[in-house]
C-alpha cells in the first residue's frame, strides 16, 4: 500500500464516489453500493486491517486487490443498462410496471433518443423493489372481483 508523507499508509478508495463512507481509517466504500455488498466490503476491510497489524502485509495487499476487483465487477454489473423486457424479467414483474416506474420518476430513464425505448440501469431496479408495492396476488384479486359482483 502506498505510504503517505507522515509514514502511515495512504487511504485508498475501493470505489470512486462523491461522498465516500469510511469503513476504517484506510478504506472507503461508495454510498450507492447495495447494503449487503457495502457490509461485506466493510467487514473484509476490518479483517484486512487485522492482517496488516499482524505483519501479513502481502496477504493484506492481495486481499485489498481482490476487494477492489470485486467492487469494480459489481459496479460494472450494476451500471449495465437494460431494456424494459430485461428489467421486468430480472424483477419478476411485467414490462408495464417498469415503464410506470420510469414515467413516475422512481427510476431514471437513460435512453439517448427521447422517442427510443426506455433504458434502465440495473442498479436502479432496487428502487422499484423497495417501493413497497406488493407483487400481484391472483387469489386476492379474484376475491375482490367476487366481492364486487356480490354487491351488484
Amino acid at each position: 500500500m502506498p505510504q503517505a508523507s507522515s509514514g502511515t499508509p495512504a487511504q485508498f478508495s475501493l470505489f470512486e464516489a462523491k461522498e465516500p463512507i469510511p469503513t476504517s481509517q484506510h478504506a472507503q466504500v461508495a454510498p450507492d453500493l447495495p447494503p449487503w455488498l457495502a457490509g461485506f466490503v466493510c467487514e473484509a476491510d476490518r479483517e484486512t486491517e487485522t492482517l496488516r497489524q499482524n505483519g501479513a502485509e502481502q496477504a493484506a495487499a492481495a486481499r485489498t486487490a481482490l476487494l477492489t476487483k470485486l467492487v469494480a465487477a459489481a459496479r460494472g454489473w450494476l451500471d449495465a443498462e437494460l431494456n424494459t423486457s430485461q428489467a421486468a424479467r430480472e424483477m419478476g414483474t411485467c414490462q408495464e410496471t417498469v415503464r410506470r416506474a420510469v414515467r413516475g420518476g422512481r427510476i431514471a430513464d437513460r435512453r439517448t433518443n427521447p422517442k427510443g425505448r426506455h433504458r434502465i440501469r440495473r442498479g436502479d431496479l432496487q428502487r422499484i423493489a423497495d417501493s413497497g408495492v406488493r407483487p400481484y396476488d391472483p387469489t386476492a384479486d379474484a376475491q375482490s372481483i367476487a366481492q364486487l359482483r356480490r354487491k351488484r
